[in-house]
């Protein structure tokens, strides 16, 4: 068994109105971002660490995986240190694997090169510096995955990655066993059980589903019933005391399941690295991208509609003014901006699941105020690009103005 955990938190845009264009005004609101954090964390970071960090001190056959973005690092060493702290001793422990991502969960891997690798840089550089450790297996923006990026995780000399369970991807084979992708075979691939995951991730609380109350023995008899060599249990850490709140005995059953999975026969854990070891079935291809965001799996959750496609390649174009504009700082807000909950804010899918919870992630009154933000702090960012390259033309020809 594979335990897998995400952390995340997006740098949430403050109130950018058009008439706020060249007024200096910031783009994040930090205080509120903080705020949230905090909030959080009290709820879910600091019961749910602590459980798990007694579950590996009680039993040192428990293994834990964990996926950390820059942007979570980045807020909990300002709202919550004593977070970051236990976090990292739990990694100290040995039993806990990292993973690598781009640094601002972004969609770096929908823009040429450099830009992931230089995300996929940062946020390496932040787990050395954070927790002393470089992973061995990468995982992508909400798992997005296809042919293309196992060739960059091969070349990046990644052993690993992980990828959705999802039937358009596996053709008929099943997702408890580790493959290959076929464009990079020395990549290993794990795929997510999502049927299992989104059991606890999506269900737990939810009274009308069958199997409600879910208990630890319920779902490891669930688990060791399952036919294969492993079963990938992936889903977001905030599953654990924020989606499904402590009432509703999430985080006992979270203290529970390695007990109970030790006292069954024939299961085990295992890190994602320790997972990779295993021999490949066999290879698999993605052509198209794959991610575990809504039920199409697919890109639609940031670029379904007209207005996600319009905010993104706008994004590319700023992308290309605030490289040229050589200028830190607006490099670094422009990669907040790319971050994916943004797109994901301005989703519009009519009714069903997959519109509750975009709309259970997005403070926006609609995804058209979403975006009418978005585009306005991106235009601000543009004029400050255009205005940066333009002083350091100045700059280059000695203050002369040249004709053209």
């Amino acid at each position: 068994m594979v335990l897998y955990l995400h952390l995340h938190q997006p740098w949430r845009l403050a109130r950018f109105r058009y008439l706020d264009l060249g007024s200096g005004r910031p783009y994040i609101d930090e205080r509120r971002n903080l705020e949230i954090f905090r909030g959080i964390a009290g709820r879910c970071y600091r019961p749910a660490l602590a459980r798990l960090a007694e579950a590996l001190e009680t039993y040192p056959d428990f293994r834990l995986s964990l996926s950390v973005t820059g942007t979570w690092l980045e807020q909990a060493t300002r709202a919550a240190p004593d977070v970051l702290r236990t976090l990292q001793r739990i990694v100290r422990t040995g039993q806990v694997s990292l993973l690598s991502e781009t640094y601002y969960h972004s969609l770096a891997f929908l823009l040429p090169p450099p830009e992931l690798h230089e995300e996929v840089e940062l946020h390496r550089a932040a787990l050395q510096r954070e927790f002393g450790v470089r992973p061995k297996v990468l995982r992508m923006t909400e798992l997005a995955y296809s042919d293309e990026l196992s060739r960059f995780a091969e070349a990046e000399r990644f052993h690993g990655m992980l990828v959705e369970g999802w039937e358009g991807i596996l053709r008929g084979q099943p997702p408890t066993y580790v493959y290959c992708a076929a464009p990079a075979p020395t990549v290993m691939l794990l795929a997510r059980h999502y049927m299992l995951s989104d059991d606890v991730g999506f269900r737990f609380s939810s009274r009308e589903w069958s199997e409600y109350p879910l208990t630890a023995e319920k779902y490891v008899g669930w688990i060791a019933a399952t036919p294969g060599e492993v079963v990938n249990l992936f889903m977001d850490f905030e599953t654990f005391g924020e989606h499904h709140p402590a009432s509703s005995g999430i985080l006992e059953f979270l203290s529970a399941l390695p007990r109970t999975v030790r006292a069954t026969p024939g299961l085990s854990w295992a890190t994602v690295e320790e997972a990779v070891e295993l021999p490949p079935r066999e290879s698999l291809y993605a052509p198209m991208t794959v991610s575990w965001a809504d039920q199409n799996r697919d890109l639609g959750a940031w670029l379904g509609n007209d207005l996600q496609r319009s905010a993104f390649e706008a994004a590319k174009k700023v992308g290309v003014l605030a490289r040229r504009a050589a200028d830190p700082e607006i490099l670094e807000e422009w990669r907040k901006l790319l971050t994916s909950d943004h797109f994901y804010y301005m989703y519009v899918g009519g009714h069903g699941a997959d519109a509750g919870v975009h709309q259970y992630f997005s403070s926006y009154g609609s995804p058209y105020d979403a975006y009418a933000n978005y585009m306005n702090a991106l235009m601000d960012l543009r004029s400050r690009s255009l205005e940066r390259i333009s002083e350091e033309h100045v700059s280059e020809t000695g203050g002369r103005i040249r004709a053209k």
